[in-house]
């Protein structure tokens, strides 16, 4: 009987446990909508992360871990980037200038709200690519080694620190491996691509970006 009783009681205290971490779990998310939703982040990357504007990179279903490196980067000047040539500053000033705003907390959160969204379907480019572009781009994706860290498709990163590119806004991805191919991008884990991306020229880095921009991730 004080076997039953103590085991009945571990029980209970388990079942405890799990509903206090869901609870969490629950007002975690909630804070992270909260960020998003007050902090400007929908400007840009739209409803859920899965909407974004201009040349902004889809966020949702990203890697939690991913995107607080990334803003923290952001936030200690970091990373910096390309300038746009339409506003004179860089393309992440519009993060820059709202990063004072945000507690380390708020980082973690939203990056756990995002990291919960639904990635979307992506759109259906304009023009439509052609057939050689995209059999180009998956082949110098491959001969590259870039699924060694991001996947057979860019769907599978093989560390929680390397982003999802399947399924990426075309003009972001050529953006950011430009970027990392011209030492502009040096900050976090982007450092351990240049020796990847330094073989690839304008041309295969248009057609890997065309080509993971046509994956649908929404799925997965």
């Amino acid at each position: 009987m004080q076997l039953f009783k103590t085991t009945a009681l571990a029980a209970l205290i388990g079942l405890a446990a799990a509903a206090g971490a869901e609870a969490a779990d629950e007002a975690q998310l909630k804070a992270g909508k909260g960020v998003y939703m007050t902090k400007t982040c929908l400007a840009c990357h739209g409803r859920g992360g899965a909407q974004p504007v201009l040349s902004y990179p889809m966020l949702a279903g990203q890697s939690a871990d991913y995107i607080i490196d990334q803003m923290e980067a952001i936030r200690d000047g970091e990373r910096i980037g390309t300038v746009d040539e339409t506003t004179g500053h860089p393309f992440v000033q519009g993060m820059v200038d709202i990063m004072h705003l945000v507690t380390e907390d708020d980082i973690e959160n939203v990056a756990v709200w995002l990291s919960e969204q639904p990635a979307a379907a992506p759109k259906p480019l304009d023009p439509a690519p052609d057939p050689d572009l995209l059999a180009a781009g998956e082949k110098a994706f491959k001969q590259l080694g870039c699924r060694s860290c991001h996947g057979d498709d860019g769907s599978k990163p093989t560390n929680k620190k390397y982003p999802f590119i399947s399924g990426m806004n075309p003009e972001y991805a050529t953006r950011a491996m430009t970027e990392i191919r011209d030492k502009v991008r040096t900050s976090g884990q982007s450092k351990l691509m240049w020796g990847t991306i330094k073989k690839a020229d304008d041309e295969e880095i248009h057609a890997i970006a065309t080509w993971l921009a046509t994956i649908d991730r929404s799925a997965q």
